[in-house]
């Protein structure tokens, strides 16, 4: 009897394979995601992979618990992997672009959420998102055609209407932003955000009185929601009524008391009222939450001043003539790096290059330096100075387009073409619609020796921009090479 009993435990025992495992802990993490444990799912969804490593679908669900854990950055390689393991499905491409977002890298979620679109062309909510991330990228025209194909695949989508409202809002287009926000509010009324956004643009044409009736539609909505409280104590603010704003604020810092603005407003409307001591205390609380905001520190001067604090006024107002003087040396340097690299480019190279390490020497950060200092450099044939600007540059934005055309060009120039590939090849995948970065890889493919891929690229190239007759050019050396034909990227 032992005996048997001994069998059909080791018969149980062959039975749990590591697949099994993995799928036992996955089913768990699923269990523990539906009651919003993401933390307790993430040690399942970890254990799983453990178990074995090849369970695509674990990996994909531990990028989801570390995304709404708010661990942006851990959960990129594990939607990476999700998307290597399942490249045909639309949503996986989604779960990355929206990590990438939240990591501040608009050019690469924008790209990915457009694989997604093609994958999924009729999915509105899918060209929304790719909408949105067009103007985090800052490429107005293409979020606009995105958003306004959202709208046309869904009319009735309240969201979709409140995206491209938002983007109107950004191009200063009032009165279509207008239109666009009355359409999303008639689909659906309760939306206290879309009011807000309303209200704010009706205060900035100086409409106060129209600002206040969305902001108060608003509050109704979502009464706890402090920045509806603070926008609409700003709009009596400014319209002098400083005791009305005074209850909306002092609800606005008690929602959120690190608000810095509302402090900053309630300040005001306590100092308009005559009560400095009052103003004082939320000004030092403004401060202390905005520290590097110059306007609040010479206002938060000019209060003590009223009060007889002189010394303390005095510090303040240095702090912000500090502060002033930082923004215009930033600026100043910007100007210097965009003069030099116009100057080298001209021939003045010692002035120019002069100028902008006067720049980086103010900004040593200053992405637009650097990356203007590479240009110089392989303006004048320096091309590995260039390269390590430029990766510099990648560092700090690892998906700047241009930063990796660039380091296209440069190795390109060095004669290493399959780096040269790589880069245009990133480059072409963060801004498609782009001809001279498919002209880029054109050519670097040429030179590499695959010249179907080279005839694509440059196809690409002059159908993009027919107009380019470089385009054309390393179109035929391609096709039809000949002594004396070069190529150009």
């Amino acid at each position: 009897m032992a005996t048997l009993v001994l069998l059909f435990s080791s018969i149980a025992f062959l039975q749990i394979t590591p697949s099994y495992r993995a799928r036992q802990l996955n089913a768990e993490g699923i269990r523990l995601m539906q009651l919003d444990r993401a933390g307790d799912a993430e040690v399942q969804f970890r254990q799983a992979i453990q178990a074995d490593p090849t369970n695509a679908e674990a990996v994909t669900n531990l990028g989801v618990a570390l995304f709404q854990q708010g661990k942006f950055a851990e959960s990129i390689p594990f939607f990476e992997q999700g998307v290597a393991s399942r490249p045909q499905e639309a949503a996986a491409r989604n779960d990355l672009a929206q990590a990438y977002v939240r990591v501040h890298r608009p050019h690469d979620a924008a790209a990915v959420m457009a694989q997604a679109c093609d994958l999924d062309p009729k999915n509105p909510a899918y060209r929304r998102y790719l909408g949105d991330m067009l103007v985090e990228a800052d490429d107005k025209p293409a979020a606009e055609k995105q958003l306004r194909l959202a709208v046309k695949l869904a009319p009735k989508s309240a969201e979709s209407w409140l995206s491209l409202a938002k983007l109107l809002t950004r191009e200063d287009r009032r009165d279509e932003a207008l239109r666009a926000y009355q359409t999303s509010l008639e689909l659906n009324r309760h939306q206290p955000d879309a009011l807000r956004e309303l209200g704010e643009l009706h205060a900035f044409g100086g409409d106060f009185q129209k600002a206040e009736g969305e902001f108060r539609r608003g509050i109704v909505l979502d009464p706890n929601n402090a920045l509806l409280h603070q926008d609409l104590g700003n709009s009596l603010l400014k319209s002098g009524k400083p005791a009305d704003a005074e209850p909306e604020l002092r609800e606005a810092v008690k929602l959120d008391s690190r608000a810095g603005l509302a402090h900053r407003d309630l300040a005001l409307a306590l100092r308009d009222q005559g009560d400095l001591q009052g103003a004082i205390q939320e000004f030092r609380r403004a401060v202390a939450l905005m520290p590097e905001n110059g306007p609040i520190h010479y206002q938060f001067s000019q209060t003590l001043r009223r009060a007889g604090k002189k010394d303390e006024a005095d510090r303040e107002a240095t702090r912000s003539e500090k502060l002033s003087h930082e923004k215009e040396e930033r600026a100043k340097a910007l100007a210097y790096a965009d003069q030099g690299l116009s100057w080298v480019q001209h021939g003045r190279t010692r002035e120019g290059f002069a100028k902008i390490r006067q720049a980086l020497a103010i900004s040593p950060d200053n992405l637009t330096g650097h990356f203007d200092y590479a240009l110089a450099l392989r303006h004048v044939g320096r091309y590995d100075e260039s390269i390590a600007h430029l990766q510099k540059v990648l560092l700090q934005q690892p998906d700047m387009p241009a930063a990796h055309y660039q380091l296209g060009c440069d190795y390109f120039k060095k004669g290493q073409y399959r780096e040269a590939v790589s880069y245009f090849s990133r480059a072409a995948r963060l801004i498609p619609g782009t001809a001279v970065v498919h002209n880029g890889l054109g050519v670097a493919l040429a030179k590499s020796g695959d010249i179907s891929g080279a005839i694509g690229e440059l196809q690409v190239a002059r159908k993009l921009d027919p107009k380019a007759k470089l385009y054309g050019k390393n179109l035929d050396c391609v096709q039809q090479p000949s002594p004396g034909c070069g190529l150009t990227p």
